[in-house]
């Protein structure tokens, strides 16, 4: 609709800038463990007098291409300090995260436009984090190497943005430019989630996993951006994670509605009070496992259920049996996404659930 109405030029930039037509909005980040508010990220929603809301995925690229990120940065990072100083007048302690283009971790200007909106707004450094991509540390190594170092000195927080197709082995010793100490979070998002949630794989979750232990090696707190749906948002605690975000738990929010969000309710409504109660539970109770491997063995589990079967295989070097375990069938259910007749929220796949159980029982 938009791409046929008009075409965005730098004059309607300008005017947006000029009129206040852009505003932020904050979505809520979640510690999974005891479902509580962490902090929140910013993003920028341009508000045209004339088309309503112009979607970010329309005008992000066009203010790239147009060299002009570094505009929508320092005008994010305005709007997101005046906002903690308006929280912290009202005794709100929770942190905002901003974003920079790639390109702006190869710019000396940054530290100092940071640090002089926080001296000006007289604001505790650590209340803000800035979000660093994965894509502009490989693209100037060294260059972002001094921007993260002088950002660091300011006191602010840095979280890792890994991008959407791994550019960096963070593992590897070519890596050595990277500061581990410098960053406190690490974010994956996109659909890097949704695979890494959804994958049945006993031996390990590949790079991923060897991304969350790079992270939590280091002390970073591991953050899941944009997780979608219920049966994610439950499964990353098991993967790893320790906090989360994405419009399953909550779509960014204006300040005025942010002030009413609560977060345990949030979670409350999407996995229920007791999220490991699902119809199979009683099976998954019955369930007898094997006792626990030794670490040099590797061996197949089936699981069987009627004409439904996974298989899941324990670490190790060398060959050992297979154990099959053969569960009753449940009672017949309704067609169509069931939910919990007591706390309405979505039921997790039989399968999905018993993978994060098995892949905790099992890990030689």
């Amino acid at each position: 609709m938009y791409r046929n109405s008009f075409r965005l030029t730098n004059r309607e930039i300008d005017e947006a800038f000029a009129t206040r037509q852009f505003r932020l909005v904050f979505q809520p980040k979640i510690d999974l463990t005891h479902r509580s508010l962490t902090g929140v990220e910013s993003f920028a929603r341009w508000q045209h007098p004339q088309f309503g809301v112009i979607p970010p995925a329309l005008f992000l690229p066009v203010l790239a291409r147009q060299g002009r990120n570094q505009e929508l940065t320092r005008f994010v990072l305005s709007e997101a300090i005046a906002q903690l100083v308006r929280w912290r007048a009202s005794g709100e302690t929770a942190t905002v995260s901003i974003n920079v283009a790639p390109e702006e971790l190869a710019d000396g200007s940054l530290p100092v436009s940071i640090r002089l909106a926080l001296n000006t707004a007289d604001l505790d450094p650590s209340r803000l984090i800035v979000d660093l991509p994965e894509r502009g540390l490989a693209a100037e190594p060294e260059r972002a190497r001094d921007t993260i170092h002088a950002l660091s000195e300011i006191g602010i927080g840095l979280a890792l943005e890994c991008a959407q197709e791994p550019l960096i082995d963070f593992t590897n010793t070519d890596t050595a430019l990277l500061d581990p100490t410098a960053f406190q979070e690490f974010k994956i998002g996109g659909r890097a989630i949704i695979q890494f949630a959804s994958r049945i794989e006993g031996t390990g979750l590949g790079l991923m996993r060897s991304r969350l232990e790079y992270a939590k090696s280091n002390q970073m707190k591991t953050t899941a951006v944009g997780a979608e749906s219920a049966e994610t948002v439950s499964l990353l605690p098991s993967l790893g994670f320790d906090q989360a975000q994405g419009n399953a738990i909550s779509s960014p929010l204006t300040p005025q509605v942010l002030l009413d969000f609560d977060a345990a309710a949030a979670m409350d409504d999407l996995l229920g009070t007791q999220p490991q109660d699902t119809p199979d539970k009683a099976a998954l109770e019955d369930f007898s496992p094997p006792t626990r491997l030794p670490a040099e063995k590797k061996s197949r589990i089936q699981v069987v259920r009627g004409n439904a079967r996974v298989e899941l295989l324990t670490q190790g070097k060398t060959g050992g049996k297979t154990h099959v375990v053969k569960l009753p069938n449940p009672a017949s259910v309704a067609a169509g996404k069931q939910r919990d007749e007591q706390t309405g929220a979505p039921k997790m796949g039989f399968f999905t659930r018993l993978q994060t159980r098995f892949s905790r029982t099992f890990q030689a």
